[in-house]
């Protein structure tokens, strides 16, 4: 069943992939900030999921440690 369900969404993914790898026609104008604005774009993303990542870094590594059982008490 989960199988399944990987293999359904990889065919969304690559039907996705392939619609948005199709050429089109652009008649558009791009200044040249166009390509800082990207550039601050691109690392505001990796700034922002640096700090998400540490700031739930305790609960990230929990998800992948095993739990100890904790002894009995008596």
């Amino acid at each position: 069943m989960a199988r399944r369900r990987m293999l359904r969404l990889a065919g969304i993914a690559a039907l996705v992939l392939a619609f948005l790898s199709a050429p089109r026609d652009a008649y558009a104008y791009l200044d040249p900030g166009t390509g800082s604005l990207i550039l601050q774009f691109v690392i505001a993303g990796l700034v922002g999921s640096a700090f998400a990542i540490k700031l739930f870094w305790r609960r990230i590594v929990g998800l992948f440690r095993k739990r100890r059982s904790e002894p009995d008490r008596e």
